[in-house]
């Protein structure tokens, strides 16, 4: 997978809504935020467009993704929120130009189907917080999406879980929102599963539904020939016996297979959303005292 360059004080970073709506005071709190961070915010023109439940029209956000992908200026993308609306442009989008000048692709959520899609031209992106949740995510949290953006990157450490289990495994770690992840199953926009560390999270306090998901991955073996799962944050209120009780679903899901599975990931829609790289190589190494990711 390709790397795009770090970041440096005085590039610019786009600002654009390529699925949900974003408010006038989340634009302007990552207008500040990032200028906080010697950043130069470039907001799309569409940016703050509604049509329904998305932000704009699919051509005023695909205008607004495409600019963004061909600016030769701009570093990094920055995706306001998640909800629904970049599946509807994902194919639409022209991605030549970016491939030979790629730059960071933040977001989650919704975010997790372009990704995908990134990754399978080759190129690394970042799971992180977006404007639509800044006021949800820890100062911590944001310290270390603005340090992975410049280049100071370190590796997680997770405290021991009954459910972990140990190993170790170096591969492609790929992976976000657990509902796009399942829904991308045999399309041409997922990315394959198979000999990579999995990441898996997801927003949604419907345990039927987490349970309906998993289970038909499961069943389509998206679990079988995984070097390794890494389990983040489920359920937006941080219920800790909910988070559990999707935990022993995902266990029992994978309690047939050898390689290392590690819960617990500060990862997810939880206000310590911290940043990973997806798309690198990465390892995941799980002991009885607890887990560890790195990135290259």
């Amino acid at each position: 997978m390709l790397r795009p360059i770090y970041l440096q004080p005085g590039d610019k970073v786009a600002l654009v809504s390529p699925s949900g709506i974003t408010t006038k005071e989340q634009l302007d709190a990552a207008v500040a935020l990032l200028a906080s961070w010697e950043l130069i915010p470039v907001p799309g023109e569409h940016v703050l467009a509604r049509d329904g439940r998305m932000a704009g029209t699919d051509e005023e956000r695909l205008a607004d993704l495409q600019a963004a992908l061909d600016a030769e200026d701009v570093r990094a993308i920055w995706c306001m929120a998640g909800d629904y609306g970049i599946l509807r442009i994902i194919e639409d989008a022209d991605y030549s130009v970016f491939q030979g000048n790629p730059k960071w692709v933040i977001g989650m959520n919704d975010i997790t189907v372009l990704h995908s899609k990134l990754h399978s031209l080759g190129i690394e992106s970042l799971h992180a917080s977006m404007p639509s949740n800044l006021q949800e995510t820890t100062p911590e949290a944001l310290t270390q999406l603005r340090n992975f953006l410049f280049g100071i990157i370190s590796a997680y450490a997770t405290k021991p879980h009954p459910l972990n289990r140990t190993g170790l495994a170096e591969a492609e770690l790929i992976g976000g929102m657990l509902t796009w992840i399942h829904s991308l199953h045999d399309t041409r926009i997922e990315h394959n599963t198979r000999g990579t560390i999995l990441f898996l999270e997801d927003p949604t306090d419907d345990i039927y539904r987490i349970d309906r998901s998993i289970r038909c991955m499961k069943y389509a073996g998206k679990f079988q020939h995984l070097a390794g799962l890494a389990v983040g944050e489920f359920g937006r209120n941080n219920d800790p016996e909910f988070k559990e009780r999707v935990y022993h679903i995902i266990h029992d899901a994978v309690k047939d297979y050898a390689y290392p599975v590690c819960f617990g990931l500060p990862a997810g829609h939880t206000r310590d959303n911290y940043p990973l790289i997806l798309g690198t190589n990465a390892e995941l190494i799980v002991q009885p005292n607890g887990g560890e990711l790195k990135f290259p």
